[in-house]
Formats: C-alpha cells, structure tokens, sequence
C-alpha cells in the first residue's frame, strides 16, 4: 500500500511537456502584445494634448460663464504654425487688472501646464494642430458659447491634432466641447 501512494503523490509533482509548451506560448503572444504599448509614445501624445485641449477649452468657458464683466476676453489661443501651441494669453482677472491683456494675440508661456503648452513641446513630439474652419483662437460668451469674432462655430467647430495617430476636439455651436472623430 506504502507503495502506491509515494508513486501516486510522485507522478503528479510537474508540469507535462504540452502544459509547459502552452505556457510558454502565451507568454510570448502577450509579451508581443504588450511590448508595442510599453515600448514609446506611439500615439499617446496626442490623446494627451486633447484631454489637456479639452479642459483648456472647458476652463476658459467655465470662466466666461461666471464672470460677465464686459471688456473681458475669455479666449484660447491656437497656434498652427510648425511649432503649434494652446492656451489663454493671460489668467489674471482681477478687478483691478488690465483687461486688454484678456483680449491680447499670444499665449502666455507662464500660464500652468494643465492650461497651455509650451512652445516646442507639442513639436518635439511630432504633434501637428490645424482647425476647421481655419481660426487662430476660440472666445466664449457669458453663456459658454463660441462667440463670432473667434471661430465660426455656427454649424461646429474641430481642431484636429496629428502625430503618429490623429485626434479631434469639437465645439458644437451651443458650447459643447468635447472628443470628436
């Protein structure tokens, strides 16, 4: 009896050669297939640029809604030239503050990260920004709607960022920002 149990316990102590194969097998197929998601930014830079664009562009309206001083600017600049950029030319709203500066043409580099870009870092990443129509910055209203005199967003608005995939952010004429194809 003493007998059949040890060769019983010993023939089940490891893996048979078709269990150590299998194993094997998946391990390389999900290497292969995870290798290409760890292995640079592949286009994931763009999807971060329209997340940073996107609440750029829901700050800004945020901003427009609760503040209705007139003479207030509460734009987001688009530079689409080789070295694109994003972002607000100021974010100083005090009572007492220049409101011309609100209203001005350029991006102020010293604005927070989650608000602008810099101005080689979307280049240095192989990202490209163009809008549809052809606009160089988006102003809102006090109801958080694009106004005119920025872009024509009376069907919609897209800014399209390309790299090594492309992306979309669209403003519907009513105000709605969001991810588009």
């Amino acid at each position: 009896m003493m007998l059949n149990n040890s060769c019983y316990s010993f023939r089940h102590k490891g893996f048979t050669l078709v269990e150590l194969i299998t194993v094997i097998i998946l391990i390389s197929i999900l290497s292969v297939s995870v290798f290409s998601r760890f292995s640079g930014t592949s286009g994931f830079a763009e999807y971060t640029y329209q997340a940073r664009l996107i609440s750029t562009l829901r700050n800004m309206q945020t901003r427009a809604m609760y503040d209705n001083r007139d003479g207030y600017c509460f734009k987001v600049i688009l530079d689409t030239s080789a070295t694109p950029a994003f972002g607000p030319p100021v974010l100083t709203y005090a009572p007492i503050g220049d409101k011309d500066d609100t209203c001005g043409s350029a991006i102020d580099y010293n604005n927070p990260d989650y608000l602008t870009t810099n101005a080689t870092e979307m280049s240095k990443e192989g990202v490209g920004l163009t809008t549809t129509p052809n606009f160089d910055y988006i102003d809102f209203d006090g109801l958080g709607r694009p106004k005119q005199g920025g872009a024509d967003c009376s069907a919609s608005c897209k800014i399209t960022l390309t790299g090594e995939t492309t992306v979309s952010v669209c403003i519907e004429s009513e105000g709605y920002i969001h991810a588009c194809e």
